[in-house]
């Protein structure tokens, strides 16, 4: 028989408790009372059997005996190793519920988690409709700014041009008579077939361009209805700032896991920040905290970058999506313009 473990979330019996199969004492002297009752009418229609095969025996030939022998083998005995297997009951009033999308705008209304303990939060913040709260998201956008992403990151190919028969250095001059030589016949020296000779169907020379043209407002577009599909989906978190006070990988990894990031069973993560330029220097390496930079570099599945290198492939590659108070700000300066 096919048996779902209930820790499996396809599991009719997920999230639910168990009850403990706990019996009290009169349930289970009641119990043994009637477990008694049937073992003691067993015995008794076995020795009414017993005495009727007795009196077959002396009354009957062997073939009945033979007959009744037949039944004999085929009467199961009951055996200790036979025991059936214990139900498991579970309360269905302990079921979580499941996890719905919260209307709008109530969704734009976000937790901010403390960077130190990302268990706790500081406050909360409300996010723009225009930038995050898009009505509908459109697929077919995010595909159009994916495959234009894809094709800009492989660009052109730029091949050898191989020189033809006609292009080879080399004389036309009969290397050797055509018979007698016990040897192939052959002309000049230039054919694909020799060393140092032509090359068949070589490249020619043509540049193979893969990239597609894509509007910059459209490329805008795809990247505002991708963070909206980020919170419509749940997987938007919002940190206070990234301004660490140790550089140690360790330290960071051990608080993204208080919110699933990281480790072997964890999520991947798109973590995007931003530090205006007249900030310090010596703590600030290409807009975002050094600390945090030299810390997220080392660690599996997580990924870090100013929130002007934000993009749509990133976002959805990804599962979960990190944001700082100033990465939202500078998302949503440059993004409340866009008409969708």
């Amino acid at each position: 028989n096919l048996t779902i473990d209930p820790r499996s979330t396809s599991s009719p019996f997920y999230g639910m408790k168990r009850i403990p199969q706990t019996q009290p004492e009169e349930a289970k002297l009641a119990s043994m009372a009637v477990e008694e009752e049937m073992f003691t009418e067993e015995g008794e229609e076995e020795g009414t059997k017993n005495a009727a095969v007795e009196s077959q025996e002396k009354e009957g030939g062997p073939d009945e005996v033979g007959d009744e022998k037949d039944d004999d083998d085929d009467y199961y005995e009951y055996d200790d190793d036979d025991e059936e297997d214990e139900e498991v009951w579970y309360d269905s009033t302990s079921k979580p519920e499941p996890q719905r999308v919260i209307p709008l705008p109530d969704r734009l209304i976000v937790t901010v988690l403390d960077k130190n303990d990302l268990s706790s939060a500081v406050g909360t913040f409300t996010l723009k409709s225009s930038v995050f709260g898009l009505p509908e998201v459109r697929v077919d956008l995010l595909k159009r700014v994916v495959q234009y992403q894809r094709n800009k990151k492989r660009g052109k190919r730029y091949p050898a041009v191989t020189k033809t028969i006609s292009q080879v250095s080399g004389s036309g001059r009969k290397i050797r008579k055509q018979k007698g030589m016990g040897m192939a016949r052959v002309g000049h020296r230039r054919p694909p077939h020799f060393r140092g000779g032509a090359k068949a169907h070589g490249p020619k020379g043509d540049v193979q361009d893969y990239t597609t043209k894509l509007n910059k407002h459209t490329r805008r577009l795809g990247l505002v209805h991708a963070l909206t599909q980020k919170l419509y989906e749940g997987n938007l978190i919002v940190v206070n700032d990234w301004k660490l006070e140790s550089y140690r990988t360790s330290n960071l990894s051990k608080s993204l896991r208080a919110v699933g990031i990281g480790g072997k069973q964890g999520s991947s993560a798109y973590m995007l920040d931003w530090i205006d330029d007249d900030d310090d220097s010596d703590t600030v390496y290409n807009n975002m905290p050094l600390r945090m930079s030299v810390a997220a570099s080392n660690i599996p599945r997580v990924k870090l970058a100013p929130q002007m290198a934000a993009n749509v492939y990133d976002i959805i590659k990804h599962e979960k999506l990190v944001l700082t108070l100033g990465a939202i700000q500078g998302l949503e300066d440059r993004l409340d313009h866009i008409a969708y």
